[in-house]
C-alpha cells in the first residue's frame, strides 16, 4: 500500500495538472479528511499506509474537484471566524473577507452602541455563519437571521443548533427585512452584489454556487436599494447598517444611504487585502 507522503505528492500533482488553484494546500486538506487526521499529523506520520478504501474515497473527491465543484461543498463544511459551519450547494460559501462584517459588528456592539441588549438582523444569512458568531460573542443580543428559501434556512438551522445558539438566533423566511418583526439596532448584510453580466466571468468554482446568492442585478445593487428602503421603518434611531460590497459600489451606496437617512453618516472599512469592503451607515451622524 502507498504511504501518506506519496499519496499527498500524487494528489498535489493531479490537482495541479487539472489547473486547480492552491493545488498543494487542497491536496493536504483532501488527504486529511480521507485519513481523518489533523494537519500536523499528516506531516508527522508521513510513512503511514493509505488503505485501498481510503484511496478510493480520495479518488472520488478528486473526480468531483476536477469538475470544479468547490472544495467546501465536497467537504461539506468551512471554517469561518473560528467556527466550522456545515454547507450544502444551497448556500454561499463564507469568505474570509466577510469575517470583517463580524468584527465590525462586534466592535459597534461592544464599543459604540447605546443599548446593552441589542437586537440584530443578519439579512441573507445563508449558512448562518455571521449570526452564529454574533450570538456566541454577544450572549445578551437577540438576533434575527433571514433568508428567502427553505433549503437555505435548513442549513442555517442545523448550524445554529450545533453551535448551541438556537435560543438567541431567530430564523425567518422572507424578503430582506419584511420578516423581522421589530425595529433593530444593527443590520448586518452580505447581500448579492455581483452585476448580472459579470456572473459568467467568475471563477468556475464560484459559478457553481447559488446564483440567488451572487446576482445583484444589472449594477449589483438591486437588493441593497430595497434593503435601504425597508430599513427606514426597521432601523432604530441610533441604528447602524453594515454592508459588504465591491469597493467600486461604495460611493454609489453612500449617496443612496444619505438620501434615505439625511441626518446620518457613513464610513468605510477595509478587508484583509486592504480593499474597501464594508460600508458603515449610521442613521444618526456620529458626533
Amino acid at each position: 500500500m502507498p504511504v501518506l507522503r506519496t499519496v499527498i505528492q500524487d494528489t498535489h500533482q493531479k490537482l495541479e495538472a487539472a489547473g486547480i488553484p492552491d493545488a498543494r494546500l487542497e491536496a493536504e486538506v483532501l488527504v486529511m479528511n480521507v485519513m481523518h487526521m489533523a494537519r500536523q499529523s499528516i506531516f508527522a506520520e508521513q510513512e503511514t499506509e493509505v488503505s485501498a478504501q481510503q484511496q478510493a474515497a480520495l479518488d472520488e473527491f478528486l473526480e468531483r474537484r476536477y469538475s470544479r465543484e468547490p472544495l467546501a461543498y465536497i467537504l461539506g463544511q468551512r471554517e469561518f471566524y473560528g467556527i466550522n459551519v456545515v454547507l450544502t450547494p444551497a448556500v454561499l460559501i463564507p469568505r474570509p473577507e466577510t469575517e470583517g462584517l463580524v468584527e465590525q459588528a462586534l466592535f459597534m456592539a461592544l464599543m459604540g452602541m447605546e443599548s446593552t441588549e441589542l437586537t440584530i438582523a443578519d439579512v441573507g444569512t445563508g449558512s448562518g455563519a455571521i449570526a452564529i458568531n454574533l450570538a456566541i460573542h454577544l450572549p445578551s443580543a437577540k438576533i434575527y437571521a433571514v433568508d428567502v428559501e427553505d433549503a437555505v434556512l435548513d442549513v442555517a438551522a442545523y448550524n445554529v443548533r450545533v453551535h448551541g445558539v438556537a435560543d438567541r438566533v431567530n430564523l425567518a423566511i422572507g424578503d430582506l427585512l419584511d420578516s423581522v418583526p421589530e425595529p433593530v439596532d444593527l443590520i448586518v448584510a452580505n447581500l448579492p452584489y455581483i452585476p448580472t453580466d459579470r456572473i459568467p466571468t467568475l471563477q468556475l468554482e464560484v459559478q457553481q454556487e447559488p446564483v440567488l446568492a451572487l446576482d445583484g442585478g444589472p449594477d449589483g445593487l438591486d437588493l441593497v436599494r430595497r434593503l435601504l428602503n425597508q430599513a427606514e421603518d426597521k432601523l432604530k434611531g441610533h441604528g447602524i447598517i453594515l454592508l459588504e460590497m465591491d469597493s467600486e459600489q461604495i460611493p454609489v451606496v453612500q449617496e443612496l444611504a444619505l438620501q434615505h437617512f439625511p441626518e446620518g453618516s457613513t464610513s468605510v472599512e477595509q478587508d484583509l487585502a486592504g480593499m474597501d469592503r464594508i460600508l458603515v451607515i449610521h442613521r444618526q451622524a456620529v458626533e
